[in-house]
């Protein structure tokens, strides 16, 4: 009896210690990949956030040179002084549109959605999952948003510093505010893959209170409505983060900061 009582025990044994070291196992490199992750994660935030310091710093020496060179003309008149401040703005645009460029490719994976009803208290994470799985027809999983939130008209207006894409990614965001609202909303998607699955569905929400549109930096929204009011263009509009204008003549250009319509290159 003695003999089979052991025996049954060391079965018991076999079965249940292999068992838990394999789920302590599983847990140890779960943890393990997570903080691998957090740390790339912090390693290209830092990268970011430097580059972006550093484009700053640029421009603001650029400025600080056109201020004297523009003192300087309130004194002179020369030829030579105004070809100086023509160089120096040209440097400084060249800078802003690097770090406006760095700034729109931090958004690659984002979108803009407006006209989502968000209940008090409710998650807008999962108002913008039912919202593209009920009406968008796109079967999302949880993991396919990163991050969503709304957008304040205060948060709007904050939302153009270079600092500030990367700061999006800071936080979960994802719990509403106390009162409902109807207002822009914010997403960042895990990959392009999925953001751009759902903006090509965006025809769907035609007549409705609905739009999605991309999450253009400050300059490049600016960029848009300046070539909106120019009387030979017909259409504005952006793609992956680059800037289309249609002009009325069937022209199709692509657009930047600080060019004129004479400077833009020309698509078809």
């Amino acid at each position: 009896m003695s003999r089979n009582t052991r025996n049954t025990k060391d079965s018991v044994s076999d079965n249940v210690v292999p068992g838990g070291v394999s789920g302590d196992l599983e847990l140890k490199l779960d943890a393990l990949v997570e903080k691998a992750v957090a740390a790339a994660t912090k390693v290209i935030h830092d990268e970011f956030t430097k580059l972006m310091n550093e484009l700053s710093d640029r421009m603001e020496v650029m400025e600080r040179r056109l201020d004297d060179l523009e003192r300087r003309l309130e004194h002179e008149s020369s030829t030579e002084l105004q070809r100086d401040i023509q160089t120096v703005r040209g440097e400084a645009r060249d800078y802003a549109r690097a770090a406006n460029d760095a700034e729109q490719h931090s958004r690659k994976k984002n979108l803009r959605i407006r006209g989502l009803r968000q209940k008090p208290g409710e998650n807008c994470k999962d108002v913008v999952l039912n919202f593209c799985r009920s009406v968008l027809h796109v079967p999302l999983t949880d993991d396919d948003i990163k991050v969503a939130h709304p957008l304040s008209a205060g948060n709007r207006r904050t939302r153009t510093g270079l600092a500030s894409a990367a700061a999006s990614d800071v936080g979960d965001g994802n719990t509403g505010g106390a009162q409902g609202t109807d207002d822009l909303v914010i997403v960042r998607f895990r990959n392009q893959e999925v953001r751009e699955n759902i903006i090509k569905r965006r025809k769907i929400l035609k007549g409705t209170r609905q739009t999605i549109v991309e999450d253009l930096t400050a300059l490049n929204v600016a960029t848009l409505n300046r070539f909106r009011k120019h009387p030979e263009i017909d259409k504005c509009w952006s793609w992956k983060g680059r800037l289309f204008v249609s002009k009325k003549d069937g022209h199709t250009l692509l657009v930047k900061p600080f060019q004129t319509l004479d400077e833009c290159s020309v698509v078809s």
